[in-house]
């Protein structure tokens, strides 16, 4: 890989890693359009203005290169099965250890839980995790962000990406810049969007998250079961054709209720369930810990059902940064032996 890069000429090969795509198979699935785009450079840097000719000098060679470069029967399978599986990190290293990686580009996941306990926190960290590089659980892609029931927290999304940003320094990211949003509170504007401006925007632009928050404000309120159940097959068919077609992870929030003092359960039935493939709850834990002068209430997120990770529960906390793992309280030492005197 690092050969296919030396023999380009500088300021080509400046162009590929000013967007983190250095392998020649990432350089022929790059859409044109994300070497062109600026946003992806940094604002605090000057580079050589890319053309549309230098985009094409830079296809070209990566074509030429695995024309040219022998490969072996399994390394034909091998990079399909990397990319078809891959997950966007949650950026928490308990949430990662739970949920085997983060989100997978596989199916649709959906993540329930009452009013107030951090479901869009979560996803606000993985619109920045997923613009991380693979190697740091990302997809080096950008999003593309629905809200259905409140105006998008853009002021929390930059405090959180200024976070981001002194974690990883030498990635030189414009992650605001690479996240798209929509508002829709009804369904068939929602639909509308989901079936034909996105695969506009996923031509356009490299997506690898799509984040519907939430399915359950749209749709809570149909009277006709039927005709809700056929919208959901549809909003549902959408979104996993884009996560098999374009390899992008998919995260629909869901809201839950409560009947007669039982558990909290997810809304919308069957008809919604069937049509996912992981389901995780986020829920508070009747804990606090202590972060400096703040006590801050622990979360859980719990894993209710999945084809790929068993059944588990993993606790963090959301702070300014973002969300993080809940510290190790610190080992006590036994007490000292009182001498006789």
């Amino acid at each position: 890989m690092t050969n296919f890069l030396d023999q380009l000429p500088k300021h080509i090969r400046e162009i590929a890693e000013q967007v983190n795509v250095l392998a020649p198979e990432e350089v022929l699935t790059t859409p044109k359009v994300r070497f062109l785009d600026t946003r992806q450079q940094s604002l605090h840097s000057i580079v050589r203005k890319c053309t549309p000719d230098d985009v094409r000098v830079l296809k070209d060679a990566a074509a030429k290169w695995l024309a040219e470069m022998p490969q072996s029967a399994d390394s034909l399978f091998k990079p399909l099965v990397n990319v078809r599986w891959s997950r966007v990190s949650f950026g928490c290293s308990a949430l990662d250890r739970c949920t085997g990686g983060g989100v997978v580009a596989r199916g649709i996941t959906e993540l329930c839980g009452a009013a107030g306990v951090g479901k869009t926190q979560l996803l606000l960290q993985l619109c920045l995790c997923v613009q991380l590089p693979r190697e740091l659980g990302g997809l080096g892609k950008g999003v593309a962000y629905i809200c259905t029931e409140s105006a998008f927290p853009a002021r929390r999304l930059l405090q959180m990406s200024k976070a981001c940003e002194k974690r990883h320094p030498q990635m030189q990211l414009n992650f605001l810049g690479n996240i798209f949003v929509e508002n829709h509170i009804e369904a068939e504007p929602l639909l509308a969007c989901v079936i034909n401006r996105i695969p506009r925007l996923m031509q356009q632009h490299g997506i690898g998250l799509i984040i519907i928050d939430s399915v359950a404000a749209v749709f809570r309120l149909y009277t006709d079961y039927l005709e809700r159940a056929r919208h959901m097959r549809r909003l549902a068919d959408a979104l996993l054709s884009y996560a098999d077609k374009y390899n992008c992870a998919v995260v629909c929030v869901n809201q839950v209720a409560s009947r007669d003092g039982q558990d909290e359960i997810p809304c919308l039935g069957l008809q919604w369930a069937h049509l996912g493939r992981t389901r995780l709850r986020v829920s508070r834990v009747p804990k606090q810990h202590r972060m400096g002068d703040q006590l801050i209430t622990v979360r859980k997120l719990e894993i209710l059902y999945s084809p790929e990770t068993p059944n588990d529960f993993a606790e963090f906390l959301i702070t300014a940064e973002g969300v993080v793992d809940v510290p190790e309280p610190p080992v006590s030492s036994p007490p000292a032996k009182m001498r006789r005197l």
